[in-house]
């Protein structure tokens, strides 16, 4: 109304040629949401009320006034400033885009990189990812339990807790390269849009949250209990490895782990005193050797007590 110019959108061509928002949404809403809100040409607002202007620090004669109740020379000008609008070409590599909207968006609240790359790979990629830590889904029940409720919603730590396992599980740690930020894109890319593939994802890490409850209870994922017994909270690294080593076993593989839990959670607690492992789960957990580290040191904990 102002006659001001708006801050520059930032929209992302997919592979179908469909744009999608990447830097603005909130604004776009809001938008459609005042301009088009309750009518048949809005795509998300079509049943809700439309937006009402309030608390302007000018033109404050406009209070409380929704887009009909304009003048018309006021919605005409609204109607046609002038946006700036930058494309990001088809074809352009993830890892350009994440970084492309990390530096976009370091003017406001910082994002975390959970929370750019859930932007970036809108679809049924993070719908996957959502069903893991949903508790009204199989999966999510299973994911809650076995953390014990303990890992937040807030700035998507969760789904940063599947997104570990998934990448790790899709591509496998001996691939891991060049930092955990990158590795994660490409494991969030790799999630198949297959129902079958996605079922057998979905089996594997439901049966390795079972498996982690069966053998560990409320300890699931954490380091062991310090000498006066007081629990560790959920420890990022832990989930990551023995999630992934878990769901890459067998049915006869898990059966005969939870046949010899007491050897194995006994190996497990003497682990935590060697001082590689414990580094490897405490201090620069993403470096390429303290990655392969602990998984080795799983793996073959995982074997000894199989074999």
């Amino acid at each position: 109304m102002l006659n001001l110019p708006t801050p520059v959108f930032y929209f992302d061509e997919g592979e179908d040629k469909k744009w999608r928002v990447i830097d603005g949404l909130q604004r776009v809403s809001t938008l459609e949401h005042f301009i088009l809100g309750g009518t048949e040409k809005a795509t998300i607002g079509k049943h809700a009320e439309p937006f009402k202007l309030i608390d302007l620090e000018f033109r404050t004669e406009f209070n409380n006034k929704t887009w009909a109740e304009l003048p018309r020379d006021i919605q005409r000008r609204i109607s046609t400033n002038q946006v700036t609008i930058n494309l990001i070409g088809k074809g352009t590599p993830d890892q350009v885009k994440y970084n492309i909207f990390s530096r976009i968006n370091q003017g406001g609240i910082e994002l975390e990189p959970q929370e750019i790359r859930t932007a970036l790979f809108q679809g049924f990629r993070i719908d996957f990812l959502e069903s893991l830590v949903a508790p009204d889904s199989v999966e999510g029940s299973d994911f809650q339990s076995a953390t014990n409720y303990s890992v937040p919603t807030k700035r998507q730590q969760d789904l940063d807790f599947v997104t570990r396992f998934i990448s790790f599980y899709l591509i496998g740690h001996e691939q891991y390269e060049p930092d955990m930020d990158t590795f994660m894109t490409l494991g969030t890319k790799a999630i198949p849009d297959n129902i079958v593939r996605q079922a057998e994802i979905k089996y594997a890490f439901n049966e390795s949250m079972l498996l982690a409850i069966e053998i560990f209870g409320r300890d699931a994922f954490r380091k062991v209990r310090t000498s006066d017994g007081r629990r560790k909270p959920i420890n990022k690294s832990l989930f990551e490895v023995l999630s992934v080593i878990f769901a890459k076993l067998n049915d006869f593989e898990r059966d005969i782990l939870k046949q010899h839990k007491e050897d194995f959670i006994n190996a497990f607690v003497a682990l935590h005193h060697q001082h590689g492992f414990s580094q490897s789960i405490t201090t620069g957990t993403a470096a390429k050797e303290r990655v392969k580290y602990r998984y080795e040191k799983i793996h073959n904990l995982v074997t000894n007590a199989i074999w």
